[in-house]
């Protein structure tokens, strides 16, 4: 009951930081119920939909991974709003060490504020998803609907959502303070000094290596056919393990840019501003990697979706041509099957990309303002010794924006590269060949229908297969990049806004 009433204690500033952990929690637990409500979906109505992708067993999947991938930047923001108002919670903390509170027990009130702020939030996202079921739920003439809304999760899943997301908030809490020392003069937090090491490039060139093998194991597979699921559980777990080194790889990437560009500003520099921007960047390459994590993983995403798109349809198209081409070599009636539902199933995945980056977007704000407020001591020493403002928010911009333009390229391109590597090749260039009946002159063509005749008569013919043609969609690409960083300097002139209150000659005062 202590640690209770310690977690709600606060400032303005730590109800703000609640108020954004449970927006953060209620978003988490959408996305969370709308993929069980997905994988709830019995097979007995396959075909009450109006959407394709719900109607099929295979696809749903798909979805419900989609809408569980969104969880990642909610729960990122949420590990981000943690550290939100610095000044009054390290005081706070201090003031409970110096009263005799061990280390652990202070970060167990910090789990457990940051925990119960994540409650009214999974309390709130039952209660939208409920409310949401009920007016979203307009079945047509024929009962079918547009979303799943005859069918609530199941009661274990909806247990386990309840109960998971605060318990991993909580989690996420305690492992952002795992490099902080909480002592009675304040937190110290402890960062990285040592220069980034190539392992990011490795981590991405494994990805793509493991994301690469897919096509030999599929190719393998085609010719020994296995009676069970191993050919899916091994081309599953290249994917897996493809993105997320992809993913890790360009996150922690990140810092070995930062510290090339600081070391670059470093020497190139002649103002103050990049001077002092290039010696930080340095001192801590990891800033970048902590700030844009959820961001570069939202990039990946997207860039990828994008690119797979591009290829399926284009292997959609080229396969279409082809049957249309066959037709036409019989002699059959052709039926354009039509690529709506694959739009549309990307239309779905573009809009939660978009999504994810707004999310990433206002953790990329919460922690922009953190580090603006967890060097207010060294800024304020700097305004005392007669530093002018500007040239620190010239500096902060610095070392915000410098790293984001080869970040942000890095990961569209990984990105894009994976759909490349990991889905198997379809290009199939032999031409197609079939016998044809072909009557004789003076003959009508209802002869064909005496099978003697047709054997008789039949010849030979062949069309040419469309190849297919994948062209990057660099127009998607570009957007999606020319929004993070637009979306990053106007999040970078937000955050200086705090440089003020974080300059004051008070704050030489705070530990």
């Amino acid at each position: 009951m202590t640690a209770l009433r310690l977690s709600v204690a606060g400032s303005s500033s730590d109800r703000v930081r609640i108020v954004l952990t449970a927006i953060s929690a209620v978003l988490g637990t959408l996305s969370l119920l709308c993929a069980a409500t997905v994988t709830a979906i019995p097979p007995s109505r396959a075909e009450r939909y109006t959407n394709d992708l719900l109607n099929g067993s295979g696809l749903r999947p798909g979805v419900a991974l989609a809408m569980v991938l969104l969880t990642v930047p909610a729960l990122t923001l949420v590990a981000q709003c943690s550290r939100l108002g610095a000044p009054a919670r390290e005081h706070r903390l201090a003031a409970i060490r110096m009263a005799g509170a061990t280390p652990r027990q202070v970060v167990r009130i910090v789990a457990l504020e940051t925990g119960l702020a994540s409650v009214p939030g999974v309390a709130s996202g039952f209660a939208v998803f409920l409310i949401g079921r009920a007016l979203l739920d307009a079945p047509d003439a024929q009962g079918r609907r547009p979303l799943p809304t005859d069918v609530l999760p199941h009661t274990a899943a909806m247990a386990g959502i309840a109960l998971g997301v605060p318990l991993i908030v909580a989690a996420l809490t305690v492992l952002t303070l795992r490099r902080a020392a909480l002592t009675p003069l304040g937190v110290v937090r402890r960062t990285r000094r040592a220069r980034p090491r190539i392992t990011p490039g490795v981590l991405i060139l494994t990805g793509l290596g493991a994301c690469a093998l897919v096509e030999p194991v599929h190719s393998y597979f085609t010719r020994h056919p296995q009676t069970n699921d191993t050919p899916m559980l091994v081309t599953g777990g290249l994917i897996l393990i493809g993105v997320l080194a992809v993913g890790t790889g360009v996150v922690t990437g990140t810092g070995w840019i930062t510290h090339t560009i600081g070391r670059l500003l470093q020497r190139y520099a002649r103002k103050p501003a990049g001077l002092l921007a290039g010696r930080r960047m340095t001192a801590d390459p990891w800033s970048g990697s902590r700030t844009f994590s959820a961001m570069l993983v939202a990039l990946v995403i997207g860039s990828a979706a994008a690119g797979l798109a591009a290829l399926t349809m284009a292997s959609v198209s080229a396969q279409q041509e082809n049957t249309r081409r066959f037709a036409s070599l019989v002699g059959e009636p052709y039926k354009p099957a039509g690529t709506g539902l694959y739009e549309r199933a990307y239309e779905l995945v573009g809009y939660a990309s978009l999504v994810a980056l707004v999310i990433a977007a206002a953790g990329l704000l919460v922690a922009l303002a953190d580090t603006v407020l967890a060097q207010r001591r060294a800024l304020a020493s700097l305004i005392a010794t007669g530093t002018p403002r500007g040239i620190l928010a010239r500096a902060i911009g610095w070392q915000t924006l410098a790293p984001v333009a080869p970040a942000v390229g890095l990961a569209v391109l990984a990105g894009v590269l994976l759909p490349r590597f990991a889905v198997p090749d379809a290009n199939d260039t032999m031409d197609m060949q079939t016998w044809r009946c072909s009557p004789l002159p003076g003959d009508s063509a209802s002869k064909c229908e005496d099978p003697a005749y047709s054997q008789a008569h039949s010849v030979q013919v062949s069309a040419e297969k469309v190849p297919v043609t994948v062209h990057t969609p660099w127009d998607q690409v570009l957007l999606l990049a020319g929004t993070a960083i637009t979306a990053t300097v106007v999040i970078t002139l937000v955050a200086l806004l705090f440089l003020r209150m974080s300059t004051r000659a008070g704050e030489l005062r705070t530990a």
